[in-house]
C-alpha cells in the first residue's frame, strides 16, 4: 500500500488517484500521524469485456454489410480517392 501525505494529495489528486486505482488502496497521512485509507468503489474498478465489445461490433457490421463488396468497386473507389 502506498502512503501518500496530504500535501501530495492537494497538490497532485490525479495522480493518488491513479495509484489508488492501480495498487488497489492508497494511504493518507496526515501531519499529526493520523491516516486514512482510500480505495476506489468496486464499481468503478470493472474492466472492459474487451472481446464481447468486438464481437458484437463485428456482428453490426456484418448485418450493415452482409455481402463484401465486389473487387470492381474497390479498385473504382481506391482511384477516385487517389485522384485518378
Amino acid at each position: 500500500m502506498k502512503t501518500f501525505t496530504v500535501r501530495e494529495l492537494d497538490r497532485e489528486p490525479a495522480v493518488v488517484l491513479a495509484a489508488c486505482e492501480r495498487e488497489g488502496v492508497v494511504r493518507i497521512r496526515r501531519r499529526d500521524g493520523r491516516s486514512y485509507t482510500v480505495r476506489p468503489d468496486a464499481a468503478a474498478a470493472r474492466k472492459v469485456a474487451w472481446r464481447r465489445l468486438m464481437a458484437e461490433h463485428r456482428g453490426r457490421i456484418a448485418r450493415i454489410f452482409p455481402e463484401p463488396i465486389p473487387k470492381a468497386q474497390v479498385r473504382l473507389v481506391d482511384q477516385l480517392i487517389g485522384g485518378e
